[in-house]
């Protein structure tokens, strides 16, 4: 786990050094509803595009059905805006998540670890405000493509992100 969050911020490091504009966002939706935080940077590339990095952690001792079954993802994610009309700042997004967690092993005795990667799409809405102020709505699906023992086959991507562009 301190692999992935030392490459991520080396990431963000270099992609921030040359930004013009750039978002740092909380989603509190996963923070109130699962009791995790999922922290994202991102770097608009022009009007109709940027690039970005959400980082998750699991809170939650215990595992109902109201958690993730992950416990850490990171979530590089390109992002594609409709800047014009009633599409202004709606978006449709790839992405792929490294993900891991516990789940049931294969033979549904035991739990087992996992590490796994699922490639996505998801589809939004950002509100900005003339201060800088950012709100993201929006949801999405990936599917886990290694199969490891013990991942989801489906990974969710979904959230209502609050930060600021500056």
């Amino acid at each position: 786990m301190k692999k992935y969050i030392i490459v991520a911020l080396l990431l963000i490091m270099g992609i921030s050094s040359n930004a013009q504009k750039n978002e740092v966002k909380l989603d509190i939706f996963d923070l109130i509803a699962f009791k995790a935080l999922d922290g994202t940077y991102q770097y608009i590339i022009n009007e109709e595009s940027a690039v970005g990095l959400s980082i998750f952690g699991s809170l939650a001792q215990k595992k109902n059905i109201f958690n993730y079954r992950e416990d850490f993802t990171i979530t590089p994610f390109y992002r594609q805006y409709f800047p014009v009309g009633a599409m202004e700042n709606v978006f449709v997004e790839g992405f792929f998540a490294i993900n891991n967690g516990t789940g049931p092993s294969d033979d549904g005795l035991r739990t087992v670890k996992y590490t796994d990667g699922a490639f996505g799409l998801a589809g939004g809405k950002s509100f900005i405000s003339p201060r800088g102020f950012v709100l993201d709505i929006y949801v999405g699906l990936g599917r886990n493509l290694f199969e490891s023992e013990g991942a989801p086959n489906l990974v969710p991507r979904l959230g209502i992100n609050t930060g600021f562009r500056f």
